[in-house]
């Protein structure tokens, strides 16, 4: 399966448009399904609420891809939870700035994993995903969690690299384990519950 969270290219560019096999489960946000169907994808499920798959619960979160004006730029995003029985609970934000709703969904699900956009993008000098300081205040509202800081040094429009947050994250005294910035192409594993 494939969850394609929104149509930026740094989502679902040319290759995943090309290589993705067109019969694959792909699960999108409302609103995005007519486009990837006309691409020749033929099992696309918008996900509006929460859809199970192969023992697998998803639900959509809300997610704001920047504040003010800049979100009619950017357009609607989602992000998501994973759960599986066993498994930890996984809460994807995906690309949005922290905001009321990010941090209701980590009051409301108690995530064991959060997965957060960090570079701290910015367009026309507006923040459109988190930077360093949100996403240690994501650490601070899920202090058991284990935060996972993504979409690291790939755009040309990021503020933020693998090293600024590390260091964030040390003179908050966050200690690696939980606050894992990973290598471009490193597989993660987490101990089942």
């Amino acid at each position: 399966m494939v969850i394609v969270s929104h149509l930026h290219q740094d989502h679902f560019d040319t290759v995943a448009r090309q290589s993705v096999p067109k019969t694959l489960p792909l699960i999108c946000q409302p609103g995005d399904e007519t486009t990837i169907r006309e691409l020749g994808f033929t099992s696309v499920t918008p996900l509006t609420d929460s859809i199970d798959w192969n023992g697998i619960r998803l639900t959509r979160r809300e997610g704001s891809h920047g504040l003010g004006p800049v979100v009619d730029k950017m357009g609607s995003v989602m992000g998501f939870s994973l759960e599986a029985e066993g498994e930890p609970s996984v809460y994807w934000a995906g690309d949005t700035v922290l905001y009321a709703p990010v941090a209701q969904t980590i009051a409301a699900t108690h995530p064991e994993i959060v997965v957060t956009h960090s570079c701290g993008a910015r367009w026309d000098g507006d923040l459109i995903v988190m930077d360093a300081a949100q996403t240690i205040a994501v650490w601070e509202a899920a202090p058991t969690a284990v935060i996972v800081a993504t979409h690291m040094e790939a755009l040309d429009h990021a503020t933020v690299s693998r090293q600024d947050l590390r260091r964030a994250g040390d003179e908050k005294g966050i200690p690696a384990s939980r606050l894992v910035v990973p290598a471009d192409g490193e597989t993660l594993s987490f101990p089942k519950r």
